[in-house]
């Protein structure tokens, strides 16, 4: 039986590609200068429900599942955030259904019925799944801004497009199969990618926390490192480590994006927390961020994730 020889030009030229795909880049987040007063920043916010502004053919509504994901990552950074039961509730409770009229609503209303210092407004413009031959890919382009109720102004605000795709250009077609069938989970498909827009965001948006230091005192964390590298796909019993500096004498955890936290870190010398976590075939994640967190005997917490890479998981099962 006769092979087929692929050049190495092709195998180089196709990994190109496949990088090309992967997705749709930074997002590129407009901060308002004028809001640099730490004295002006808000303290509480609240994520109102997302709309969805072009119907979709599956029966799901991406607009809910990228709320839920963005608020999953939005709470790592140092705001005080409303869950979103509370925050539906309260809108409920004032007679408020149309996601729509609710981002129509002014600040003085929002600011009233929620009782926090900003929101932020989510507009799914168009979102899109679709799986056939050896393509798939799944999309999600939405505009976001924070508006700070106290005073009308749009803190920051973005509109990108962020897609997960698959085809092709993937490395095999094993992997192909893979991913048709991960695709064909419409849910998870689009949860996916918003996940991927929710982390790019969080790198951009500015945290709060490093400017309440004087008045408040949180926790400092000055690093986080991992084992985690760029191109590394974990895959049941390989151990994420992490290491964390920061104040001494308090207790350390870390988290794995929003599926699994608390994780225990042990401080070994003054101001040097480690720990680990071993990956379970049951783990079901496609990637994640990694959280470090320091906890004083007052209960506030300092937080701070790892830039430099997310926890990924190769979803193939091992022989």
């Amino acid at each position: 039986m006769g092979h087929c020889r692929i050049s190495p030009f092709l195998n180089l030229s196709l990994a190109l590609l496949g990088l090309l795909f992967a997705g749709c880049g930074t997002v590129d987040l407009e901060v308002r200068q004028g809001n640099t007063n730490a004295a002006m920043q808000p303290r509480s916010v609240a994520i109102l429900p997302f709309t969805l502004e072009e119907p979709v053919h599956e029966k799901v509504a991406p607009n809910e599942l990228f709320r839920d994901c963005f608020y999953n990552y939005f709470s790592f950074l140092g705001y005080v955030d409303l869950p979103l039961e509370t925050i539906d509730q309260k809108l409920s409770q004032a007679g408020l259904t149309d996601n729509k009229k609710i981002l129509e609503l002014s600040p003085e209303k929002l600011r009233k019925i929620l009782g926090v210092d900003a929101v932020i407004r989510g507009r799914v413009l168009s979102a899109s799944n679709f799986t056939g031959g050896i393509h798939a890919e799944t999309s999600i382009n939405a505009k976001i801004d924070m508006l700070d109720l106290r005073t009308g102004d749009v803190l920051w605000e973005t509109e990108h497009k962020e897609m997960s795709y698959s085809g092709i250009l993937s490395p095999t077609i094993v992997e192909i199969i893979q991913d048709q069938m991960d695709n064909v989970k419409v849910n998870q498909a689009y949860y996916k990618t918003a996940e991927m827009f929710s982390i790019s965001m969080m790198k951009e948006i500015p945290d709060p926390a490093d400017s309440w230091k004087e008045e408040i005192r949180l926790p400092k964390i000055t690093s986080i490192e991992t084992n985690l590298k760029p191109s590394l796909k974990l895959k049941p019993n390989d151990r994420i480590y992490v290491n964390l500096k920061g104040d001494p004498g308090l207790t350390g955890y870390f988290g794995i994006g929003s599926w699994k936290s608390d994780i225990p870190l042990k401080e070994i010398v003054p101001g040097l927390y480690t720990g680990s976590y071993t990956i379970k075939a049951s783990d079901e994640v496609s990637s994640s961020l990694i959280v470090g967190k320091l906890k004083n005997k007052n209960g506030l917490t300092g937080k701070k994730f790892y830039k430099n890479g997310m926890a990924q998981f190769d979803p193939s099962p091992v022989n």
